[in-house]
């Protein structure tokens, strides 16, 4: 398969608002089943915890606003569901286990949402 045939095939795909929203459904899953999980990840005492709420949320803001549209009114919808994900999973982990909530990783998730929610500006793939 030549370049210009591999790029119309995956241009459909990238174009599919379907195809992203399926994508969040799977990407809430594994970051549901992380945050979720009675085992906590060692980080040696580096703050690797706020990096991956960051960079999860990052991702999920840039996926959702591909699946659900650009636009400040789209923005906000989806910002505020993501950050309201960000506190149930800390009220989630209060009930866990080993677990315990935590205000600063709901401020990493909504510097996450914030940043992915820029970067889904800057470089959208359904524009």
């Amino acid at each position: 398969m030549d370049t210009e045939a591999w790029r119309r095939r995956c241009s459909g795909w990238v174009r599919a608002p379907s195809a992203w929203r399926g994508t969040m459904l799977a990407l809430l899953g594994v970051v549901s089943w992380f945050a979720f999980a009675p085992v906590q990840f060692r980080d040696g005492g580096l703050p690797l915890d706020k990096l991956r709420h960051l960079a999860a949320f990052c991702v999920l803001a840039w996926v959702a606003v591909q699946g659900w549209g650009h636009g400040r009114a789209a923005g906000w919808r989806i910002g505020t569901a993501l950050l309201a994900f960000g506190v149930f999973i800390e009220l989630v982990q209060a009930q866990v286990p080993g677990r315990h909530a935590s205000l600063a990783d709901v401020a990493a998730d909504a510097a996450g949402i914030g940043l992915g929610l820029l970067a889904a500006r800057a470089f959208s793939l359904r524009r």
